[in-house]
C-alpha cells in the first residue's frame, strides 16, 4: 500500500529529528572526551565559526547584503548571550557527569520556556501546563538530590545550562516573527561567534594533530544535526517534531554507556523519567497552542 504524500513528509521530518538528536549526543560525546585537553569555548568557537561559514553564503543569495544587519540587534546579542551560556555550562557538566544525566537535567529548557512565556511574551499559561513545570523541575531535584559537593557541581552545571538555554528559547519565540527562521540561525551563530572570540586567545590551546580528525567531526557534527533538524521542521509539524527531541536523552544515554560505562542508576532514572514525561507534555501543549 502506497503512504499518502502528506504522511511521507511527516515521517521524514520524524526521522531527521532523531538523526539530528543523535548527531547532537554524538558531538556532546567528542566533548566529554576531550573536555581535559581544550577549554569548552575552544569548542564553541569552532561550531559558531563553521556554523557561520554555512549560512552566510546561503543568506547571502537568499536575502542579499542588506539582511545580515539584523532588525533587533539588541534582541539578537541577548539571544546570542543566552545560546553560549548555556552551551558553555552543559559543556562543563558533561565534563564533570554522565552524559545521560546532564542532558536529562539540561531539558528543562522548555519548562524554563513556558515558566517565561507570561513575563516576556505576554502568554497566558494554564494550570495543566503549571503543574507540568512544577513536576518537571520535581524530576530535575530526583537526578541532583540536592548536594554541592563534589560531582553535584556538574549537575548544577547542567541545570544552569538548562536555564539558560530556555531563556535563548523564549527569544527565540520572541524574534520568531520579526525575522526569517535562516536568518534568526545565522544571526545566532555570527553573534556567538563575534563574541566568543575576543576570549579564544586566552584559553587557547594549540591542537595537537591527532586530535584534528576529533575537531572536525564535532564542527562537521554539529552543522550536519543543525541541517536535518531545520529540514525537520520543513516537512513536519511541531506538534509532532518536538517531543521527538527528547529522544536525544535515550542517545546519550547509550552513547554514555558505549563511550564511558555510565548508566544511570535507579534513582536518577526516575528522575529522568519525570522529566521526560514533563517536557514532552509541554512541547506537545505549546506548539499545539501556537
Amino acid at each position: 500500500m502506497k503512504i499518502p504524500l502528506a504522511k511521507q513528509k511527516i515521517l521524514l521530518g520524524i526521522a531527521l529529528t532523531v538523526l539530528a538528536m543523535a548527531l547532537f549526543s554524538l558531538k556532546d560525546v567528542i566533548v566529554k572526551i576531550m573536555s581535559g585537553t581544550y577549554p569548552a569555548v575552544v569548542f564553541m568557537w569552532a561550531q559558531m565559526m563553521f556554523a557561520g561559514l554555512l549560512y552566510v553564503p546561503i543568506i547571502l543569495i537568499k536575502y542579499g547584503r542588506r539582511s545580515f544587519w539584523p532588525g533587533n540587534p539588541i534582541l539578537q546579542i541577548l539571544r546570542s548571550t543566552s545560546l553560549i551560556t548555556g552551551m558553555s555550562m552543559f559543556y562543563w557538566a558533561v565534563s564533570l557527569v554522565p552524559l545521560a544525566e546532564a542532558t536529562a537535567i539540561a531539558f528543562v529548557a522548555p519548562l524554563v520556556t513556558t515558566s517565561l512565556s507570561p513575563f516576556m511574551l505576554g502568554e497566558k499559561v494554564g494550570i495543566r501546563r503549571w503543574i507540568s513545570v512544577i513536576v518537571g523541575f520535581c524530576g530535575v531535584l530526583v537526578v541532583l538530590r540536592p548536594d554541592l559537593g563534589g560531582e553535584r557541581l556538574g549537575y548544577v552545571a547542567a541545570f544552569g545550562a538548562g536555564i539558560s538555554i530556555g531563556i535563548f528559547y523564549t527569544f527565540n519565540r520572541l524574534l520568531a516573527n520579526k525575522e526569517p527562521p535562516l536568518l534568526n540561525l545565522m544571526y545566532s551563530s555570527v553573534i556567538a561567534f563575534i563574541l566568543l572570540t575576543p576570549l579564544i586567545f586566552s584559553v587557547w590551546v594549540p591542537v595537537r594533530q591527532e586530535d584534528w580528525p576529533f575537531i572536525i567531526g564535532f564542527c562537521a557534527i554539529a552543522a550536519i544535526g543543525q541541517i536535518c533538524l531545520f529540514n525537520a521542521f520543513v516537512f513536519g509539524e511541531a506538534s509532532i517534531l518536538a517531543p521527538m527531541t527528547l529522544s536525544q536523552i535515550i542517545f546519550a544515554t547509550v552513547f554514555g554507556y558505549l563511550f564511558f560505562s555510565d548508566f544511570p542508576d535507579a534513582v536518577s532514572m526516575l528522575g529522568i523519567l519525570i522529566v521526560i514525561l514533563s517536557a514532552a507534555y509541554i512541547a506537545v501543549r505549546e506548539t499545539r497552542s501556537q
